[in-house]
This record gives structure tokens, C-alpha cells and sequence, in this order.
């Protein structure tokens, strides 16, 4: 592409008619002050943490929704208040949000809290270094700071599956039980927020019963509702005039349809106006909704399979082929599609490393089973459409004889 054609791209959204006035209005990072049709989760939630400010300690929370239906907005509002509240009434409650998938890891998780606690700022004892540590000393170090000093402590678990999914529940088992070794004198309450329904029933029997002592569910937006939730935004957001009735409900019908999502609701209107934009037209008419959909949903999962490499490839056609989903399982099968399309095999390390980077991908998932008294297992499974794995190797001709055999 020659300098010319990306000089006129920028010139052209520089001089251009813009139709949002307000762009962070549009955007994931934005909190309303006040979420409509939240009203009695917000209360729930509020009423469980008022009692910190008596000196007792809350309930463990656990909140469940799908994507869109504002759990984390609910959560940072009332959290907002509440610390509001606490320091206007001279009361010292710690609340801690971390959200485990950006963490990624749960000794990040652990580095996190003590970050944000400033342990390793005031505490040279009970620092938690960036590496080095094991998640018990990185756990104790955390537990040793709040008990000497007798912290009433919250901590905030946003995609609190993700940690569980990729790290076991050690970290949950050992905050939901430190209370125990407190003796009164101080606490720790957790709240986990939770995209998946069954969440629950990846852990272990004692942490289950200690992390979910109050529970509650997030329903998905109605259109009726997502209706008036963009048209809130639109107020906030855009010049007057610019978004028509037709593309508010359109954009409502296409996400209520779709698990009543309003953070995809947002998104489809964003883009949309971009479009728009581009096109140097006045307002955000009903076709940009429909060109923004198509945008939105084009398929990079697709793209990301058809251009990997020939291993990672045949990789995800092992664990398709995979029956209980463990790694030795997938890498024999690996290693027998290898030789069926004379290829030599990579090492099992080296499998195990592809493995997490399709996870890290979301092109599969790798989940910790908690099967008792046997321990844990890793379970591997692909988390997009076999269709889409046909599709994207159809054109592979190495792969193609093999392609067939999945279903």
C-alpha cells in the first residue's frame, strides 16, 4: 500500500464529518454511573456488603451471566459507592479487583493482590515478587500481611472460571478457609464473577461450599430493554439527530436475538457509525448496522486456522479426534496423523507448547477436571465448530485426506 492512499485515509477521518461526540461512551471501558435493569442485583450486592462497614464480614459472592449482561458494571458501581461510604464514615474495608484472565496465571493473580494491597511497597518480609516464589509461599506471604494487621479485606474476582479453568481452585481453597486462622481479627470475603453457568461444578466440594454462600444470576437482556439502553447511550454518545429510531431497534433485535448481549449491542452501534463516518453520510442509518454485523462476526477463528503452520494444524485435528482429551491422548493421535501424512512429529514439549498458544487463542480450551480423590486432569477440547476446521483446511491438500475423517 504506497504512502498516498494511507496519507488520504488519515486526512480523511481528520477533516471528515465526525457523528460521535462522545466516543468512550461507546467503548467497554465505560461505567454508567447507573445501569438500568440492574436495580435489584445492585441492591443484593450492596446489602451483602454493607455489613463490612459493622465489622463483620460479608458473604462470599458468586455471580453468574452471560457475556453483555452487566455483572462486572454492577460490581465496579456498588464497589465505587462503597468506598465512598467507607472512607466518608473513617472505616477501613480493603477491596481488591482483579480480573484472572488478564492476570493469566494464578501466581499473577497472587502478584496482583499484593500489588494492589502495596504489600511490596510497606512489607519487605511479605513482598510477592514478580517471579520466584511458589503459589503456597506467594499465598502465605499475602494471608501473614492481612493477619498482622487485621485487614478486613474484599477481594473481587472478575473471570474467576478462567482461573479455575486453567489453574485449579488452590488459590480459592486457601482464601475461603484463611478466615479460619484469623481468629475474628480480621477477614477475607471473595467475590467471583462468572461467565459460565456451571462454573461451580469444576470445583472442589469445600471450596464450592465456602465460595458460594450467596449466589446471583444475571438474565440476559430483553430487546425491549436493550432498546432503551441504547437509546441512553445514544443521548450521551452522538450528535443529535444522528442515529435514527429504526437503527436503535434494528441494533436491539439483531443482539437480543443473539444472548441479549449489550456490550455486542454497543459494539454493532459503534461500529456502525464508523462506517457511516467513513462513508461521509449524515446519520447512522439501518443498512450500517447490517454492513457493522457483517464485520463483527467475520469469522477470524477461519483465518487463524487456514494460515497456521502444518503442526499446529494437526494438532487441532488431534484433539477434534480425541476422545477423554488428555495430552498423551492427543499427542499419540498427534503423532499417528503425522505418519499417515508423512510428516515427522514435534516433540511432546514442544505439542504441549502449541497447546497453550490455541488456548491463549480461544481456539480451544484446557480445563482442570477435578476428579476427587484421583486429583486433577487436564481436559482438552476444541471451542470452535468442527464445520469451521473443515472449512478453514479444506484447501489444504496435505491435511485433506485426514480432514474427512473428523465428525
Amino acid at each position: 500500500m504506497s504512502d498516498d492512499i494511507l496519507d488520504n485515509i488519515f486526512e480523511n477521518a481528520v477533516k471528515g464529518n465526525s457523528l460521535i461526540k462522545n466516543r468512550k461512551i461507546l467503548t467497554i471501558d465505560y461505567i454508567p454511573h447507573k445501569l438500568q435493569f440492574r436495580d435489584e442485583e445492585t441492591t443484593t450486592i450492596a446489602q451483602t456488603l454493607s455489613v463490612s462497614l459493622k465489622g463483620a464480614r460479608p458473604s462470599n459472592l458468586l455471580l453468574f451471566g452471560k457475556p453483555g449482561t452487566g455483572k462486572t458494571a454492577v460490581v465496579k458501581n456498588v464497589i465505587n459507592k462503597f468506598k465512598e461510604k467507607s472512607t466518608e464514615l473513617g472505616i477501613e474495608v480493603i477491596v481488591v479487583f482483579i480480573n484472572a484472565k488478564i492476570a493469566n496465571t494464578a501466581y499473577k493473580v497472587l502478584y496482583e493482590i499484593a500489588e494492589e494491597m502495596n504489600i511490596n511497597k510497606i512489607d519487605k518480609k511479605n513482598q510477592v515478587y514478580f517471579t520466584g516464589l511458589s503459589l503456597g509461599e506467594a499465598t502465605n506471604r499475602i494471608l501473614d500481611f492481612i493477619k498482622k494487621r487485621q485487614l478486613h479485606v474484599i477481594f473481587v474476582i472478575d473471570e474467576i472460571d478462567s482461573l479455575v479453568d486453567k489453574n485449579g481452585d488452590d488459590i480459592l481453597y486457601n482464601f475461603t478457609r484463611a478466615n479460619e486462622q484469623f481468629q475474628e481479627v480480621g477477614f477475607i470475603s471473595l467475590i467471583g464473577i462468572s461467565n459460565s453457568l456451571t462454573f461451580k461444578d469444576k470445583l472442589d466440594p469445600r471450596v464450592r461450599s465456602s465460595l458460594s454462600e450467596e449466589e446471583i444470576v444475571f438474565n440476559p437482556y430483553k430487546i425491549d430493554q436493550l432498546q432503551k439502553i441504547l437509546s441512553e447511550r445514544v443521548k450521551l454518545a452522538f450528535y443529535d439527530d444522528v442515529v435514527t429510531e429504526g437503527t436503535i431497534n434494528l441494533c436491539a433485535a439483531i443482539a437480543g436475538k443473539d444472548n441479549g448481549d449489550a456490550r455486542k449491542a454497543i459494539d454493532l452501534l459503534r461500529v456502525a457509525a464508523e462506517i457511516a463516518e467513513i462513508d461521509k453520510d449524515t446519520k447512522v442509518h439501518e443498512k450500517y448496522i447490517r454492513l457493522a454485523q457483517h464485520k463483527i462476526e467475520k469469522d477470524t477463528n477461519f483465518e487463524i486456522i487456514k494460515n497456521s503452520t502444518t503442526h499446529t494444524k494437526i494438532v487441532l485435528l488431534a484433539i477434534a479426534k480425541s476422545k477423554n482429551g488428555n495430552t498423551g491422548e492427543v499427542y499419540e493421535i498427534y503423532s499417528s496423523l503425522c505418519k499417515h501424512v508423512d510428516n515427522e512429529s514435534l516433540t511432546q514439549r514442544r505439542i504441549t507448547q502449541i497447546i497453550n498458544e490455541l488456548d491463549q487463542l480461544g481456539l480451544i480450551s484446557t480445563n482442570i477436571v477435578n476428579q476427587g480423590r484421583y486429583g486433577r486432569s487436564q481436559k482438552i477440547k476444541i471451542t470452535v465448530p468442527l464445520s469451521t476446521l473443515k472449512e478453514a483446511l479444506f484447501d489444504d491438500h496435505l491435511l485433506s485426506t485426514i480432514t474427512t475423517t473428523i465428525d
